[in-house]
């Protein structure tokens, strides 16, 4: 979920933790900068799990949307014939129309379009649900059609919703990002000045520790580009 330029931005901020756990002397009685050490590790320990998830839908959802696509044009398709059979039979043109739908014609139908055809031919077979007992339309047809027709309008939604949902996961993890930089340039980076006089050594091992090595997903060559984090 994290970017390659916030993964290294959590690395560096992981780098700093670790180089301030190594020596906890300088700031025994630094008490603003033990609470902002605090928020530090906290922002870290809520950021590193991101980098194991993904926002992408996974390919089984795409497969049984797939499914359902397939099974309700499967089903509204057979009751289709039954309809198209009877109004045949009864000499009814309107129907004969209505009802004049495959697989195939229904498969190629936007979302939208397959329910809304799919929904009319089962009001119709509800309405001629007698007569067409003969046909060998049963009520578990029906209850089939109705239940894969709530089961793909529920599907429909899918990719919508995903985006929507990984906006909000984006600008969730951008305004964490945002109050990482915050503590780091703003608290831990101004407070820090305080050691370099008194302790150079420390205060060099976290300077150190804060610079970051950009890796953007590829390998590029030997000259990697260091930055400071934030």
């Amino acid at each position: 979920m994290l970017t390659a330029k916030q993964d290294n931005r959590l690395t560096a901020a992981q780098n700093v933790l670790l180089a301030l756990g190594h020596d906890t002397t300088p700031y025994q009685q630094d008490k603003a900068f033990q609470r902002a050490l605090t928020e530090l590790q906290q922002l870290t320990d809520d950021l590193a799990p991101l980098r194991q998830q993904t926002l992408r839908p996974v390919k089984g959802k795409t497969a049984a949307k797939t499914d359902r696509r397939e099974l309700l044009a499967t089903s509204a398709g057979e009751i289709a014939g039954d309809l198209y059979a009877y109004a045949t039979d009864q000499q009814d043109r309107s129907l004969q129309a209505a009802a004049n739908h495959s697989y195939g014609t229904l498969a190629r139908l936007r979302a939208t379009a397959l329910t809304d055809v799919a929904q009319h031919l089962l009001d119709l077979a509800t309405k001629h649900a007698q007569p067409l007992e003969e046909y060998g339309l049963t009520q578990e047809r029906l209850q089939e059609l109705q239940d894969v027709l709530t089961a793909f309008n529920g599907s429909k939604n899918d990719p919508r919703q995903q985006i929507s949902e990984g906006k909000a996961a984006r600008l969730a993890i951008k305004a964490k990002f945002s109050d990482l930089a915050t503590l780091l340039e703003d608290r831990l980076d101004r407070s820090l000045r305080k050691y370099a006089r008194s302790h150079p050594a420390f205060y060099q091992r976290i300077q150190a520790a804060r610079l970051i090595i950009d890796r953007p997903g590829k390998q590029k060559s030997s000259s990697e580009t260091l930055g400071k984090l934030g």
